[in-house]
């Protein structure tokens, strides 16, 4: 089911747009198939909501998993990776968070991250699941147990996942042009509405 967690933020000088759309790609391989899903996905639906969305960095968890799963016995150079990571998915409007279907869910590699973000760090946010799965039987599974962990970090997930099967990448602007059609006035509303507002002037 979407969910969706309006919490406008009274701020002294709200973000100016364009608006950001980051992708963060939880599969344990470098340069995966379900990174380049990602990746499409994110393209396709900042072109379909239009100029005022840009294309941000991918970060591909693998490249930081150190980071991750070591904490401060990390090197250096990895914990400011994972940092940035962490920065760039805060400050987002729109997120494309993938993962392939493992054992009936998503990666304990995108867990960890997700469990290393401040506590209400996607607030703000609107989350676009993507999963990928090899066969039809679990395809759901991944997709159901991530929508409650992103709205403990206060994401907004107003519209059906990416739900994909391994045969849908080889013509995958195909698969997405309807998701697109019925989701990108959602998601672009959604966003919209998440911004948050000046503080009011006071009166004289």
């Amino acid at each position: 089911m979407p969910s969706i967690a309006f919490e406008p933020q009274v701020v002294p000088d709200p973000p100016v747009w364009p608006q950001s759309v980051v992708t963060v790609v939880g599969n344990p391989k470098a340069g995966s198939r379900t990174a380049a899903a990602a990746a499409s996905v994110a393209e396709l639906l900042a072109s379909e909501l239009g100029t005022p969305y840009r294309i941000d960095e991918l970060v591909d968890l693998v490249t930081i998993a150190p980071a991750i799963f070591q904490g401060d016995a990390a090197s250096e150079a990895d914990r400011i990776a994972l940092e940035s990571a962490i920065e760039l998915a805060a400050s987002a409007s729109v997120i494309v968070i993938a993962t392939p279907v493992y054992k009936g869910s998503y990666t304990g590699l995108l867990k960890s991250f997700l469990d290393v973000l401040p506590a209400r760090a996607l607030a703000g946010a609107v989350v676009v699941p993507v999963t990928v799965s090899a066969a039809p039987s679990h395809k759901l599974l991944a997709d159901q147990h991530l929508r409650p962990v992103l709205a403990e970090l206060g994401a907004s997930v107003p519209v059906p996942g990416v739900i994909l099967e391994e045969r849908d990448l080889e013509d995958l602007q195909v698969v997405l042009a309807s998701w697109l059609r019925a989701n990108a006035g959602i998601i672009q509303a959604t966003t919209i509405a998440l911004q948050p507002v000046a503080e009011p002037t006071p009166a004289h």
